[in-house]
């Protein structure tokens, strides 16, 4: 029995890899950067945005897992064709509406983002001559 990885596995590797960039960005503005917004209305965009990466990096780490156990699983017990390939489906399927409902918190968190004036990034302060 040989473990054969998909690409749908590397793809789900690949935006973990970047869900957890993007959740460092979220996890590194600062509030004294973003004075006119409220401490409450901060710790809302940003609990919103950790939320939306959260389940991206929890739904394509579990999509890797899931779908290597599931081939093995279904090796081991000798699954037949149909039913095979069902499995291996639904758990693509699971990952893909877990990844549009994340983008959909996603798009409400950089809403609200542009809406209270958050910067993400610092600011770089010019050079002194």
């Amino acid at each position: 029995m040989k473990l054969q990885i998909q690409i749908d596995d590397l793809l789900a590797a690949l935006i973990l890899t970047l869900a957890m960039l993007r959740r460092l960005d979220v996890r590194s503005a600062q509030r004294p950067e973003n004075r006119p917004v409220t401490d409450a209305e901060f710790q809302r965009w940003r609990s919103l945005a950790l939320r939306a990466y959260d389940q991206v990096a929890v739904a394509s780490g579990c999509k890797v897992v899931l779908s290597l156990g599931w081939f093995a699983l279904a090796l081991r017990l000798g699954v037949p064709q149909p039913w095979f390939q069902l499995g291996g489906f639904l758990v693509f399927l699971a990952w893909a509406f877990a990844l549009i409902w994340a983008w959909k918190i996603a798009t409400d968190a950089r809403s609200l983002r542009i809406q209270l004036g958050i910067q993400m990034r610092r600011r770089s302060t010019p050079a002194r001559s």
